[in-house]
């Protein structure tokens, strides 16, 4: 179907970037088309933060992102020297969406909920606002499946049912493929690979790993502990290397290990061949193996069989104690135990359960000044799009909405 009108600026993707991408434009005067496949803006924002929305982390900084080529953190630094926690926190504000915090920095909408920040978000992409352009138009149930650039330098988006949005300007914000459930399908990185970007290989992160030894988590599922989780990777013949550490609360299920901390690891779970991975727990990490073996031998004499009562949880206890069995159940072999529980992950828990993806357009491709492509001219993204993931807490929306703002502004400025 043949659309004659042409924008300035087609975003692809009413989510967290897109819209924040929208009002960042439309302040300019920009005529803005945002191009969304689901029937409203904002779905997997609406179900973030199980419905209250971590909006921000007020501490976040560049190094608390990486890449799955380890580039995310000089990247990030310009980024966020242009547009930071505390200024977006300003543009909320600006937008009517008042904050609270509740600790480590995350703030959450006063309301505490999902949807005051989405009806803030489009407030200020498709609203009537003083001293704004015109309000962008939003598209909805347009699954983009191709993009190409024209002889005049335009871009031309067409949509699975013939449907063609014309613009000058076009600016990837749809995302990666965490949340499929949300319509999240990586289809923007398939288009920024048509027009001659590299791809680092997405993988599910924020996430938990379904691990192999399912005899041992049958019997821990429903336990959580606090702990600290190491991931190791480790080639044939050599030492185990560590990739990421953490601590936080652990969770057990009766296939998998998961937990904040090890939803934290879990983007550096990338295969690159002939590795093997492991998870190496530690459940009492306030205390060295030689002072906690110290610990369970003076509780063992004074308390005996019931030495582990209110050190750990009834289940984990149990469990030690069985695998401990083979080296006699001395104090100092259980301590072993308690400081390297070791879990061998088999997959990650995959696209649905994934709250962010590890991967994306390549950094050295974008111009992190505004969010420009280097190979095409035109081009922008924004937000998960990219090969930038940060860590649970607020991070992965500070990130997006940081990149969404530069990203508008620049697509706005240089139509």
């Amino acid at each position: 179907m043949k659309n004659d009108k042409i924008y300035d600026i087609a975003i692809l993707g009413a989510g967290a970037a897109g819209l924040m991408a929208a009002i960042a434009a439309r302040r300019t005067g920009a005529r803005i088309a945002v191009l969304e496949k689901n029937e409203y803006a904002g779905r997997k924002l609406y179900a973030t933060g199980n419905g209250r929305c971590n909006v921000l982390n007020r501490t976040a900084a560049a190094e608390d992102y990486r890449s799955g080529e380890e580039h995310a953190a000089a990247f990030a630094a310009d980024v966020f020297a242009q547009c930071g926690p505390a200024q977006l926190q300003t543009i909320f504000e600006s937008l009517g969406l008042d904050t609270v915090e509740e600790g480590e920095g995350r703030l959450y909408p006063r309301s505490l909920q999902a949807a005051s920040v989405v009806r803030a978000l489009e407030r200020g992409a498709f609203g009537k606002i003083p001293d704004c352009g015109d309000s962008a138009e939003l598209i909805c149930g347009f699954e983009a499946k191709e993009a190409r650039r024209d002889p005049d330098g335009s871009f031309c988006v067409t949509a699975a049912d013939g449907r063609d949005i014309k613009a000058r300007r076009l600016l990837l914000a749809s995302g990666g493929k965490a949340g499929i459930q949300y319509g999240c399908d990586g289809r923007g990185l398939k288009i920024a690979e048509s027009l001659g970007h590299r791809i680092v290989r997405p993988i599910p992160a924020l996430t938990g790993f379904v691990c192999e030894e399912t005899d041992v988590l049958e019997k821990l599922a429903g336990v959580r502990v606090r702990g600290t989780v190491g991931l190791y990777a480790q080639q044939t013949g050599g030492a185990p290397v560590l990739l990421s550490k953490d601590t936080g609360e652990i969770q057990f299920n009766k296939d998998s290990v998961s937990g904040i901390c090890v939803m934290n690891v879990s983007g550096y779970y990338r295969r690159r061949g002939g590795e093997k991975f492991f998870l190496s727990l530690d459940v009492l990490p306030e205390l060295d193996e030689t002072a906690l073996a110290e610990k369970l031998a003076q509780r063992k004499a004074s308390l005996g069989d019931y030495f582990l009562d209110a050190l750990l949880p009834e289940k984990l206890a149990a469990a030690v104690m069985e695998l401990a069995e083979k080296e006699g159940q001395t104090p100092g072999s259980i301590a072993r135990l308690l400081k390297t529980l070791s879990f061998t992950p088999v997959a990650s828990k995959g696209w649905k359960d994934a709250h962010t993806t590890s991967g994306g357009i390549a950094l050295d491709e974008i111009d992190p000044g505004t969010m420009g492509s280097k190979l095409v001219p035109g081009l922008y993204a924004a937000g998960e799009a990219l090969d930038v993931d940060g860590p649970c807490g607020g991070y992965s929306l500070t990130w997006a909405f940081a990149s969404g703002w530069i990203a508008g502004q620049n697509a706005a400025r240089n139509r």
